[in-house]
């Protein structure tokens, strides 16, 4: 038998929590203009192209919040236009633009969300038992059993958004990336993974 102090089994119980905790949303591909030479944007225009109420929101909200946290001025375009419709109508968002100042206007779309199938493969893994013996200094005994998963079917959820930044001086594009959401656990999470991945892409960049 192995002997094995009392806080291992904690720390495998952290290391599987940090697991679950993993993001599931990548930043897929990012594009900035090679010939920007504005200084970099101070304040921008969120807005978030979702038929859902909620998305839209949420995810202004979150990119509101991704820049704040970089020193930099954002507002959601919910708060100046009630209805996403109103995101099509070019001349709202100047009238918009030009109530709040902003340099850049940001706009995020839902291009899809797939359904996929894969194939997990059958494995053989090792579940360990742990039994205490309080007269050892409380050290942990591990024994364990071997136990078997045949394979199956799972279906992952895949969540993709496009997004680009527009200088308001010059109405160009001057960043754009692309996100990809694996079985994500919320529109808010989401949200939030997106926005933080974004704002760091752009600062990388040098646009705020």
């Amino acid at each position: 038998m192995n002997k094995i102090k009392w806080w291992v089994p904690l720390i495998l119980v952290f290391l599987i929590l940090m697991m679950m905790g993993c993001a599931s949303t990548q930043l897929v591909q990012s594009w900035q203009a090679p010939s920007f030479g504005d200084n970099p944007v101070e304040k921008i225009l969120v807005l978030g192209v979702f038929e859902n109420e909620l998305n839209r929101r949420l995810y202004e909200d979150a990119v509101v919040k991704a820049l704040e946290k970089e020193n930099r001025l954002a507002i959601t375009g919910y708060s100046h236009m009630t209805h996403v419709a109103d995101y099509d109508e070019k001349e709202k968002i100047r009238t918009v633009v030009g109530k709040t100042n902003a340099d850049a206007v940001m706009i995020v779309t839902l291009v899809g969300v797939e359904k996929k199938e894969r194939y997990m493969p059958s494995r053989v893994y090792y579940e360990p038992v742990w039994r205490n013996n309080r007269e050892l200094n409380n050290y942990y005994f591990v024994s364990g059993n071997l136990d078997y998963d045949p394979g199956y079917m799972v279906t992952d959820t895949i969540v993709k958004l496009e997004i680009i930044v527009l200088s308001v001086k010059t109405e160009q594009m001057i960043w754009s990336g692309a996100t990809r959401s694996v079985n994500p656990i919320s529109g808010k999470k989401i949200a939030e993974e997106a926005a933080g991945l974004i704002v760091q892409d752009m600062k990388k960049a040098g646009f705020i």
